[in-house]
């Protein structure tokens, strides 16, 4: 048994030259039978935690706009012969044109705009009341407009979305020109657009936005174009005010009972109004 203490020690004396071969100097409170293990994994990033990115989407919603717009419009009406029915008994009413123009009018309309990542969509639908009227030649034009748009875009360079959709336009114009009796009409159409949309975030505050599209190609309405030109504050996290500039317009050519009717209608003016922003 007086060999088994010469073990012990050259066991101690080898596992001292291991270590000092290999540069390793224990500390008093390490163990050479123990490895360190870092059992608590790294933490993962946002993204692969489930989390949602702040900036992958977004949405404002405007759900009081008022819009000051410019009002002018020309039409032309025809012939009509007297009679019920267009019997052609008695005098006919003869047809013309004229055109109006009026001061400030009247428009209110809400919207929504929708993004997620390079994708975007609007939607903004728009209720008037307008009337302008001319002394000579005798012309005095109203209409009732309502109209609601959506557009889908994609963003193709930088801040700049190539656009397409839809405009429901439903008209109520009544028209008094010249010698022709009052006439009243309801045109009723669908016009296919395109356009582009350009967006810049300047500051949590602030952005601004501009769009531009156009359409009809004699599918609903001959012509249909619009700009629209504004800019939102954020005066607290989820609330703001949008301020700008909107233009609108249109030429369509309806058929009443085989007779053509034809308006053209321009609106242009002020924007401004209430934002919610998610």
């Amino acid at each position: 048994m007086k060999t088994f203490p010469k073990v012990i020690l050259s066991i101690v004396l080898a596992q001292m030259a291991t270590a000092q071969l290999f540069g390793y100097t224990p500390g008093p409170e390490s163990d050479t039978a123990s490895v360190a293990i870092d059992a608590e994994p790294a933490a993962l990033p946002n993204s692969q935690a489930g989390q949602k990115d702040p900036k992958k989407w977004s949405m404002d919603i405007y759900p009081i706009l008022a819009w000051l717009p410019i009002f002018g419009a020309s039409v032309n009406v025809p012939a009509l012969p007297a009679g019920p029915g267009g019997s052609g008994e008695g005098s006919s009413f003869p047809g013309g044109s004229g055109t109006a123009s009026s001061s400030f009018n009247g428009a209110a309309f809400v919207g929504l705009s929708f993004r997620y990542d390079k994708w975007m969509a609007d939607f903004t639908g728009l209720w008037a009341g307008l009337s302008a009227e001319r002394t000579l030649p005798n012309a005095s034009i109203s209409a009732q407009v309502a109209f609601g748009d959506l557009l889908v875009g994609r963003q193709i360079y930088r801040h700049i979305a190539l656009t397409g959709g839809f405009r429901h336009l439903g008209l109520r114009v009544t028209a008094d020109v010249g010698d022709s009796r009052e006439r009243t009409w309801k045109p009723d159409v669908w016009d296919p657009l395109i356009g582009l949309t350009w967006r810049d975030q300047f500051s949590s505050k602030w952005s601004a936005q501009v769009s531009v599209d156009g359409g009809g190609f004699g599918v609903g309405s001959d012509v249909d174009i619009s700009a629209r030109a504004h800019a939102d504050w954020k005066f607290a996290r989820h609330f703001g005010l949008m301020m700008g500039y909107g233009v609108l317009h249109f030429q369509n050519t309806d058929n009443v009972l085989g007779r053509p009717y034809g308006t053209k209608q321009t609106l242009n003016g002020p924007m401004f109004g209430f934002g919610i922003y998610l």
